[in-house]
């Protein structure tokens, strides 16, 4: 019996002794775990608020490229703002904002008094809208932004009337690289406070663990899970915000310089490399005629519906688009993508944009977006061209520079002296695999570049050329043939047989009336046979 008694007492004895070290075990796991779910919330909300400040950088910059300083400067008072002009930049200042999943997009100046004067901004409210007759002190990120420094404001360092918000600043620079004013974009930075507190009350939770270890495990356990839910919204907010950066951006840019830009947008640095590409003009004939009978609401439906359908076929063809100006399209081939076939993907691009034509036309006129039809004329070119970031470190384009991209955009003008449609180099047209239905015209000189070239029309692929197209270009090329043999009456007779079967062919008139000219009055000898267009 007291061999059996000492035994139960040894076991009380070193049960009695296993509390208090199962409560300092259980105290110290608790202790850990709990510091690993806040070094992990704390480095989180640091990934949080960086990659938001990344965003709000990024939408920033591409802000101040959206309207230029010249356009701003046009409005100074409240009497400025009734012009269809600023009607027109508040509605891309909306489009914007959407595009961007920013809560206000605006610009502003410093009005030389230690104030500032908006411009102009995005809010659809109009008693809360602010323009040229709003005023306000200028603080020291004001400041900092019109020194030239692109900012984003820090969490917990606002001034009362900017609680609530995250805001970024970036100057527009004029012509003369001077800051002319302040682009601003701003969010709601509720989501990010509520992460600085949650981190605060973990921290709190910590310095009461030990004496509470067993009830402090408990609601560890329940606040890891819902601080799981929240990283996983947490998650989904970030990853909206990265997509709707990467959809901005991808309606201009491939997707290789999207990622880039999603990943860290202070990576974007400037320089550029040379390379053989291919680039692309398109403007909309007798637009100008058009935009006048459009009020600024329509103009810019209208607009967005046709650049929407045109770039989708630049992207579709691995095209990069440089820049809209206005109905116009700038972009080019080759980067940053590499392509072998950029010529040929430029040209088919072209030829894609003029079969959409027709349906694009149908849609305008049952909508009625525009009083008269919309067609595009396209210049193509290519040869030697640098690309890449372009500017300042505070304003910076993904964009193309060289002789080369000058021609291409004289080409698109040059469609109209022929009645044209498609126009492009020679140096194109060989580096498209002989797959194109193409007539050559003249050898031209246009404005700013001394060098002639040999100029082709594109029709169509030659898979899906009809058999009169194709007759007609055959009949067009013999009667070529003596005009630059300078046998005007035999070319005059030949030009008249393709008018015969197909009197509205734009060349073939224009050349017939040379014919009859030059047989009044033929060139000199010493003619080159290559014709000057100075104009645009």
């Amino acid at each position: 019996m007291k061999s059996s008694g000492g035994l139960k007492g040894l076991a009380k004895a070193i049960g009695i002794k296993l509390i208090p070290g199962l409560f300092f075990v259980s105290a110290l796991v608790t202790l850990i775990i709990s510091e690993a779910v806040n070094f992990h919330m704390n480095n989180y909300e640091t990934t949080v608020i960086e990659t938001t400040q990344n965003y709000l950088k990024a939408a920033v910059q591409a802000l101040a490229e959206l309207i230029s300083a010249e356009e701003l400067d046009r409005f100074h008072t409240a009497g400025d703002t009734q012009s269809l002009e600023y009607e027109e930049i508040r509605s891309r200042l909306i489009k914007f904002a959407g595009d961007y999943n920013v809560l206000y997009a605006y610009y502003w100046r410093d009005y030389g008094d230690g104030t500032h004067q908006y411009i102009v901004d995005n809010d659809l409210d109009p008693e809360n809208q602010e323009g040229p007759w709003s005023f306000y002190q200028n603080e020291d990120v004001d400041l900092d932004a019109l020194a030239g420094n692109t900012g984003v404001t820090d969490l917990g360092s606002y001034t009362p009337p900017w609680k609530g918000l995250l805001s970024a600043y970036t100057p527009v620079y004029d012509r003369e690289g001077a800051v002319s004013c302040i682009a601003g974009v701003d969010i709601s930075d509720e989501f990010i406070i509520k992460q600085q507190q949650d981190s605060q009350n973990m921290t709190i939770l910590q310095l009461i663990a030990l004496p509470i270890a067993v009830i402090f495990g408990i609601l560890n356990m329940l606040l890891y899970r819902s601080k799981a839910r929240q990283i996983e919204e947490a998650h989904t907010k970030l990853q909206y915000f990265n997509n709707n950066l990467r959809r901005a951006f991808s309606t201009y840019l491939s997707e290789d310089v999207v990622e880039e830009i999603v990943s860290d947008p202070t990576h974007l640095q400037l320089g550029g490399e040379k390379r053989y590409m291919t680039a692309i003009f398109t403007d909309i004939q007798n637009f100008t005629t058009i935009a006048e009978k459009l009020s600024p609401e329509h103009l810019v439906e209208l607009l967005n519906y046709y650049l929407s359908t045109l770039s989708d076929i630049i992207l579709e063809q691995s095209g990069t688009i440089d820049k809209y100006e206005g109905d116009a399209i700038v972009s080019f081939f080759g980067a940053p993508l590499k392509l072998a076939d950029h010529a040929l993907r430029a040209c088919i691009t072209a030829i894609m944009m003029k079969r959409v034509e027709p349906a694009i036309n149908d849609y305008v006129a049952e909508n009625k977006l525009s009083p008269s039809p919309l067609y595009t004329r396209i210049g193509i070119n290519s040869g030697d061209m640098v690309v890449g970031n372009m500017g300042t470190q505070k304003k910076m384009n993904y964009t193309i520079v060289s002789n080369a991209v000058n021609l291409a955009s004289r080409f698109e003008g040059v469609n109209k002296q022929y009645g044209t449609w498609i126009l492009a180099s020679e140096d194109t047209i060989k580096e498209t695999q002989g797959r194109l239905l193409t007539r050559r015209l003249d050898r031209i000189r246009v404005l700013g570049i001394n060098e002639p070239v040999q100029i082709y029309e594109i029709l169509e692929t030659k898979e899906n050329a009809t058999s009169a197209l194709q007759n007609k270009i055959s009949l067009f090329d013999k009667a070529l043939e003596p005009f630059e043999a300078r046998s005007w009456q035999n070319a005059l007779t030949s030009f008249n047989k393709v008018l015969e079967l197909y009197p509205d062919d734009s060349p073939s008139l224009l050349y017939r009336d040379r014919c009859k000219q030059y047989l009044n009055c033929p060139p000199a000898d010493d003619w080159d046979g290559v014709f000057n267009y100075d104009e645009k």
